[in-house]
């Protein structure tokens, strides 16, 4: 019926049956009954034709569209849904960074963020990876590594700059607790240090000049011009990281206070050379002024060598505890392996010590905790110092500290160059002006045995012991140096045999700061009766694993918190590194603890007071007094000894002694702890507790 309704009106305006008013009043009428015949037809599925066809198939189209918006916003849900159950990428605080250097746009520097796949991360010229684990395990890490095709200054620099930049707030944080808190302590300490910086930069003006002249043909110092290249890379990463992190820090530490972080090692000497040649005249007589000498406790190390059981092959047990302020403890273990060159000349060959692995701090380029493990080309060694004593001030006058060269360039340059414990010694003597150590440095390789040895005669079946134990010597050679600085002078030898020609085929030697060498001994006036230097037979066999070395530093640690109110200080010795190598396995095990010492069993027995303290009981009283670690504590050390701008000495009580010295305590340190007595202390990104295990580092590269 609807249909021929349709049909009909159609007819009606074509043939003119009726009048227009009349048409028109249909045709609206029509148009409603279109519209329900098309929803009708749609709903039953009936086919109509003409008009209303197309009418329908636009509706379709339009309806197919809905459809399919509604199917994709119902997918997107559900996969939505199902992304959220997904495992997602844990990261551990690695971030990654690489330096792209080319002739023609220079440095760009490429941030990977977060990274798992180390591995992956673009070399470029130089790449780095740090993790701030702090917080975890007292340690940040590091590791750099750049490319030999790219050329040694754009290695040097563009390491600096991504060290730098990935570690600016740590270097802004350990800059505020040591330099700028001991610095703006009051106007002693201001023109010391302005007369400090004022020092280090002509002598850095000096140094460029030089290097500039002779690092063509002198290897040493294209080594020391790398260093410094790499210090400005450093300063600039610095500026850039704090700009990128949109922080106002980018220009808070001046060139003169990274040349000062660098030159920590130093400071305590070119402090007393300040306060007798500086302040009171460089023709200071022992009859007008007393002698201002500051001592304060030193690092410790211990080293023991000895065979295995067939004697063929030897293992090294190896100690060291750093000393220093607690608010400087912002650490970080960190490996640099850079392919320089060993000339300035690219067609050199790389420099034999390529992979140097060391404990160290933010912003500083070397180990001022004088700990290295040096990889290379044809070496495995380690090298480790610890302050020396010095009671002759008289030496100094024959120093020139205006040509004097920071121990941690001459240090990075020793390492990198020396093919031997020799070489590295000879590198180390130049420029002996500031940096009072002693040192000990042992050639891994050659703890290991010559196959020769062991080749038996064709004829006899037997081994020629005669000509086996020449070779033996011969290989062992050099296994172990000692060399020892006081102001001006250096005296370094080779001591194999005295540590492997022992009487019980077993030599300890403990080093904290007391002249090895009879020569240094007698030039620095020190009294080494008033010291135990050597253990017995029966302690040096206790020492037979890390575990036994770790008690041994543990127990003769110094805390200077556990001393009575009056009398703290915030200094002491603040981590162990613990390290050792089976040549026969040719295995290494290395592992280090951050913060203040103290004894982590319970049952271990600390020493009687004489024993603990290093000192022979027979001595008077007054004999003990010249223990730096007992008979001194400073005016405000806790806040100077970063710097260790001293001004005047205070002696100790002696029970105060025996619970610094004996009674190390089975707590960790605590900042909160010592709230009161050290408030004024900066150790801003440190941790309240340092309560922390080992930590072994992992490379990547």
């Amino acid at each position: 019926m609807l249909l021929g309704f349709s049909l009909g009106v159609s007819n009606c305006r074509l043939v003119g049956v009726c009048p227009n008013d009349k048409c028109s009043a249909i045709s609206a009428i029509a148009k409603l009954r279109v519209f329900y015949f098309e929803f009708y037809a749609l709903e039953k599925g009936i086919k109509t034709a003409g008009t209303v066809l197309k009418v329908v198939g636009a509706s379709w189209q339009k309806t197919r569209i809905g459809t399919y918006i509604l199917i994709g916003a119902g997918l997107l849900v559900i996969g939505a849904f199902f992304i959220s159950y997904l495992e997602r990428p844990e990261y551990d605080g690695t971030y990654c960074a690489t330096a792209f250097w080319t002739k023609q746009f220079g440095f760009q520097i490429e941030y990977w963020k977060q990274q798992n796949d180390l591995l992956n991360i673009p070399k470029g010229a130089a790449r780095i990876c740090y993790k701030d684990s702090i917080y975890e395990n007292g340690w940040a890490q590091i590791e750099i590594e750049t490319q030999r095709t790219s050329p040694d200054w754009v290695q040097a620099y563009g390491a600096g700059v991504i060290e730098g930049s990935l570690t600016w707030n740590q270097i802004y944080n350990q800059w505020l607790n040591t330099i700028m808190s001991s610095c703006d302590r009051d106007e002693n300490a201001q023109r010391f240090c302005t007369w400090l910086r004022e020092l280090l930069e002509n002598n850095f003006n000096e140094i460029k000049e030089t290097a500039a002249s002779k690092s063509e043909h002198d290897h040493y110092w294209h080594q020391i011009n790398l260093y410094f290249i790499q210090l400005k890379g450093l300063e600039t990463g610095y500026r850039q990281g704090a700009k990128r992190a949109r922080s106002d820090l980018e220009a808070a530490i001046p060139w003169s206070d990274f040349l000062l972080m660098n030159s920590a090692a130093d400071i305590h000497d070119l402090k007393i050379y300040y306060e007798n040649y500086i302040l009171n005249g460089i023709n200071r007589t022992a009859n007008e002024t007393e002698p201002k000498n500051f001592f304060l406790p030193s690092a410790t190390m211990i080293t023991k060598i000895y065979p295995t059981g067939n004697a063929s092959t030897w293992q090294l047990l190896f100690g060291h505890s750093s000393a220093g302020s607690y608010t400087s403890m912002l650490r970080i273990q960190k490996r640099y392996k850079f392919h320089y060159h060993i000339a300035s000349n690219q067609n050199s060959n790389t420099v034999p010590g390529m992979d140097i692995a060391f404990t160290g701090y933010p912003g500083i380029l070397a180990s001022t905790d004088d700990f290295y493990i040096i990889k290379g080309r044809q070496v495995h060694a380690i090298v480790a110092g610890v302050g020396i004593k010095n009671e002759n001030l008289d030496l100094w006058q024959t120093v020139n500290v205006q040509e004097a060269m920071p121990l941690a360039a001459r240090v990075m340059a020793a390492n990198r160059l020396a093919q031997s414990r020799r070489s590295w010694t000879k590198a180390l003597s130049r420029h002996p002006f500031t940096g009072s150590k002693q040192w000990i440095t042992i050639d891994l390789n050659k703890l290991s045995p010559l196959e020769s040895l062991y080749e038996l005669d064709e004829n006899n079946l037997e081994v020629d012991e005669e000509a086996a134990s020449i070779e033996r010597q011969n290989h062992l050679k050099g296994l172990v140096w000692i060399a020892e600085q006081l102001p001006g002078r250096m005296h370094m030898k080779d001591v194999t045999a005295s540590f492997l020609e022992a009487v019980d085929n077993t030599t300890t030697w403990l080093a904290s700061g007391i002249p090895y060498y009879k020569e240094i001994l007698e030039a620095s006036s020190v009294n080494n009766e008033a010291y135990i230097t050597n253990l017995t037979a029966a302690e040096s066999r206790e020492l037979n694993n890390l575990e036994a070395i770790d008690k041994f530093l543990r127990t003769r640690g110094f805390r200077g918190d556990l001393l009575d109110d009056e009398q703290s200080v915030a200094y002491g010795n603040i981590d162990i590194k613990l390290f050792a190598y089976n040549a026969r396995l040719g295995m290494s095990d290395y592992h280090a603890f951050a913060g203040p010492v103290f004894i982590r069993l319970q049952h271990v027995q600390t020493r009687s007071l004489p024993a603990a303290m290093g000192y022979r009981g027979d001595l008077a009283p007054a004999s003990l007094i010249r223990d730096d670690r007992l008979s001194v504590v400073v005016d405000d050390a806790a806040e100077l000894a970063e710097l260790q701008v001293i001004t005047e000495r205070r002696t100790v009580r002696d029970d105060m002694r025996a619970i610094a010295m004996s009674q190390i305590s089975s707590s960790p340190f605590k900042w909160s702890s010592v709230a009161e007595k050290m408030a004024t202390l900066q150790h801003a990104g440190h941790p309240d507790e340092w309560n922390f295990g080992k930590v072994s580092p992992k490379w990547a590269w």
